[in-house]
């Protein structure tokens, strides 16, 4: 992050201005420092050592860089091809970029976690590449990361399939392996007497449609039109939870089935 960070304040900014960032940040450290890329990569570095929050830290620094549309040397230089590299390393450590100048994680959750604890556990090589797909794509490509998010999804309920010797759906695609796993684990909802928890479940069977439509209609996975709506990371963020979440309860409720 501190290389891709630096290159992009180096090319964009007089050296008066990269002094001025890390001053608002409160980055102290003394010269010389070269050239432009040397000043702002001892600067973050100093700041990724000494800072309280280095990400908090961080975020001041690029305030400006990631919300103004003007660079140090001309108002008519676009940003948006260097930002995006910005938002792609960040999003490949599990962080995101918010305005105001904050940078959060977006790849640590308890669901994420566990979910990523039992298909290590499990040694589920299918499910592994699908969740590694995930953030690898959500801030560079969203599409991607939503057809990984079903994908994640498919090969758990062809995985559960296959282990408990059902019968496997001749289409194997999201919805009819739900319909199997669904039946199969007593979540339909037209056989839960409970209307809350009938509400929930519904929610689950919504998840699993929306996923599969939203690949379907918007993912990497088929061809598009000419008129789409463009996917941003927030969306693939969006999916990939619901998948997590979705996906989590499965193995819970397997593993209480199978004591």
């Amino acid at each position: 992050m501190i290389a891709v960070v630096s290159d992009v304040l180096a090319l964009n900014y007089t050296h008066a201005r990269i002094d001025y960032f890390m001053e608002v940040a409160g980055i102290e450290c003394e010269g010389p420092f070269g050239n432009k890329l040397e000043k702002a990569r001892t600067y973050l570095r100093t700041a990724n050592d000494k800072a309280a929050d280095p990400l908090a830290t961080l975020g001041k620094v690029i305030t400006e860089f990631m919300e103004v549309n003007s660079s140090g040397y001309a108002s008519d230089t676009s940003l948006d091809p260097a930002r995006e590299k910005v938002r792609k390393v960040l999003g490949e450590h599990g962080l995101a970029y918010i305005k105001g100048g904050h940078i959060v994680r977006i790849g640590v959750t308890a669901v994420s976690n566990t979910l990523q604890d039992i298909i290590r556990a499990r040694d589920l090589s299918g499910l592994q590449t699908e969740f590694d797909r995930i953030y690898e794509n959500i801030e560079s490509d969203p599409a991607s990361a939503v057809t990984a998010s079903c994908a994640l999804l498919e090969s758990l309920f062809k995985t559960y399939i296959e282990e408990n010797k059902l019968e496997m759906p001749s289409e194997q695609s999201i919805k009819p392996l739900w319909k199997v796993i669904r039946k199969d684990l007593g979540l339909d909802p037209s056989i839960v007497d409970d209307e809350d928890l009938k509400t929930i479940l519904s929610g689950l069977a919504a998840i699993v449609e929306g996923t599969g439509s939203l690949r379907t209609h918007k993912g990497s996975a088929h061809g598009r039109g000419r008129a789409v709506y463009k996917l941003k990371p927030r969306h693939a963020r969006l999916a990939a939870h619901a998948a997590f979440t979705l996906a989590s309860f499965v193995f819970e409720a397997w593993g209480e089935r199978g004591t």
